[in-house]
């Protein structure tokens, strides 16, 4: 791996971290385990369910289509090799790696024919990774003379409208290059993606979607008006500018803008927008409702993988923008919660649009402008696959990031080893914990010889009363702010942190409820009945009555076990809440019969493929 980090050259607009290389940080405990059932199943098959994300993909020289999956299966591949240190699938993905390099054309173009510009970024995100790992200089010249192409192509044939929606990937490969090699002529290209791209910082700081896109247009009229007008009329517009996957991809395209740029208005229009997204149409998991256009606050209305994974993608990047820090808290709740929710229970499929009241998991159209197959748990959607495969193992990478000031600093708490050198002092933390089911973290630091540094630990908002036990001494920590230790470290030297995981209750749709302990969301969970088709698609469904209401002045308990958490809380029977047509319908708010309560159990959202997690109140 590098042994580098590379924050902004100047003229960019310099963020408080960096990313570490691949390879500075590997999982341990929990993390590892998951990784490695992924690895296993999933990413080990994704190839053959899917030709064109593997070795057969003309992306690599095969005749298979081109396209995302290829570069999403690619990513995954690469973190996860660095991730559990597995030198088979690293040297597997690397050879994948040179294939595109070798492949590129003299003009410096690269892809098939006619490939679309989003995948040739999503492409580049991939060998950044693969650079961070390997340090191959063939990567940069690659990417060099890609930049090269797109100044003497774009000045000729700006982006079209839909490619202009997705430069985010590109932008950041392209400010990444900058830093590395100090070329200025990287700039002048990136500035021209810039003014040729959407512009989405206007957008999020006006944001005109505040209620479902269905209160402006049905979904079978934005079908009859998209057959009747051209690209540029309305309903076109509509459908790219409030699809939930743009949306979320354009919170990293406006925040590269601004550093970039050093526009106030460009770095400050990602929080603004995501804050403006979550108000009008956050879901309980950390996920926004979109499925696939913005679809407000119902929890029975759908959160698309795709959407989820951008979002991930996004706040990431964010991380080491200028004020981007706020990123870190919705990253692991959308993480835990959302992206692990549209894995199976079993690991083996993917649900490509998930539901927060999810009380029918069936073949059957319930969402506009999907299918009726979204909300099965299949392998059906490579796109979703694929890029679930990814947004795991780029959230482990970035647990750990590097701080200006020389420093290393905590963004998350699973359990994984770093290993970095600090100036002329190599450094090697080890995180054990089993956060985030508990809040009780031990961080080991080893040094070759003692040397000065600081760690910064991020305290999470929900974190009210943290503290770090260094050295005998308990140190208060602030929540929502980082804890900054900065002291002469010697081989052995420990950190307890500890941070209290109180059980909330977050206002929700209407006005019901969703239950939140540490970034863990908990739904009840009611019995379900399933039956498997003869096309091996599992269909599943509530037993009725299946509502129930909280009780809203009785505590609840939390209960750990291992590597599991549920909560107990005092319940009481609504048997009028049901279906309808086939989603659940909308949490009551008349509770007048509920009758006796009862002790319910909530268990982690993403453990419960039928689920309630928001829940009125009586």
């Amino acid at each position: 791996m590098l042994t580098r980090t590379f924050f902004s050259r100047a003229p960019l607009a310099p963020g408080r971290f960096a990313p570490l290389p691949a390879g500075a940080i590997a999982a341990r405990g929990a993390l590892s385990e998951r990784l490695v059932s992924l690895r296993a199943g999933l990413l080990s098959r994704c190839a053959s369910l899917f030709p064109e994300s593997g070795e057969q993909s003309v992306w690599f020289g095969g005749t298979q289509g081109g396209g995302m999956l290829a570069p999403d299966a690619l990513e995954a591949s690469l973190l996860t090799a660095a991730l559990l240190c597995d030198e088979e699938l690293r040297r597997d993905s690397l050879r994948l790696c040179s294939r595109v390099i070798d492949a590129q054309r003299e003009d410096g173009s690269f892809g098939a024919e006619g490939e679309s510009f989003a995948a040739r970024g999503r492409m580049l995100r991939a060998l950044e990774a693969a650079y961070t790992m390997s340090g191959e200089k063939r990567i940069l010249t690659f990417m060099l003379r890609y930049m090269k192409y797109l100044k003497e192509t774009l000045a000729a044939s700006p982006l079209g409208v839909q490619d202009a929606l997705h430069t985010a990937d590109t932008l950041e490969a392209g400010l990444f290059l900058y830093n590395v090699t100090g070329q200025k002529a990287i700039l002048p290209v990136l500035s021209m993606l810039t003014s040729q791209g959407a512009d989405f910082a206007s957008l999020f700081h006006a944001f005109p979607y505040r209620t479902p896109v269905s209160r402006t247009m049905s979904a079978q009229e934005l079908l009859d008006a998209l057959e009747s007008e051209g690209e540029e009329g309305y309903a076109h517009h509509l459908l790219r500018m409030a699809d939930g996957a743009n949306l979320c991809e354009g919170l990293r395209q406006s925040a590269l803008c601004g550093v970039l740029s050093g526009s106030g208005k460009q770095l400050s229009a990602a929080e603004a927008g995501f804050a403006r997204m979550s108000k009008a149409h956050g879901a309980v998991s950390g996920g926004i409702t979109a499925d696939p256009l913005l679809a407000g606050a119902h929890p029975s209305r759908g959160v698309s993988a795709l959407s989820a994974c951008e979002l991930a993608a996004s706040l990431e990047t964010l991380l080491a923008c200028p004020g981007g820090e706020f990123a870190a808290d919705p990253l692991e709740t959308l993480v835990y919660n959302a992206i692990e929710a549209a894995f199976a229970p079993d690991g083996r499929s993917v649900q490509p649009v998930q539901q927060a009241n999810q009380t029918r998991v069936s073949r059957e159209a319930r969402f506009p402008l999907c299918g009726e197959t979204e909300n099965l748990f299949s392998l059906q959607d490579g796109r979703a696959l694929c890029a679930l495969l990814c947004a795991l193992p780029r959230f482990a990478q970035h647990q750990w990031m590097l701080s200006r000031d020389e420093g290393l600093c905590a963004m998350g708490y699973a359990p994984c080893s770093v290993r970095y050198r600090l100036g002329g002092t190599s450094v090697r933390l080890h995180v054990e914990s089993r956060y985030p089911v508990s809040g009780s973290i031990r961080i080991t630091v080893g040094v070759g010889e003692s040397a000065a540094f600081p760690l910064h630990l991020r305290i999470p908002a929900w974190a009210e009363g943290a503290t770090a036990a260094i050295a005998g001494e308990i140190v208060p920590a602030k929540a929502g702010a980082f804890l900054t230790v900065n002291r002469q470290w010697h081989d052995g030297d420990e950190i307890l942190l500890t941070l209290p995981m109180a059980v909330r209750r977050i206002p929700a749709f209407h006005q019901a409820v969703s239950i939140a302990r540490g970034p863990l969301r908990f739904a009840y969970a009611p019995a379900f009945t399933q039956e498997t088709g003869r096309d091996g698609l599992t269909a599943m469904q509530a037993d009725l009555p299946f509502g129930i209401a909280l009780l809203s002045r009785e505590p609840i308990e939390a209960r750990e076990e291992d590597e599991s958490v549920t909560l107990l809380a005092r319940a009481v029977h609504l048997p009028a809440w049901g279906m309808r047509e086939a989603s659940c319908d909308q949490p009551p708010i008349d509770l007048a019969s509920t009758g006796e309560a009862f002790t319910a159990q909530l268990v982690p959202y993403a453990s419960a493929p039928i689920r309630l997690s928001a829940l009125p109140q009586a």
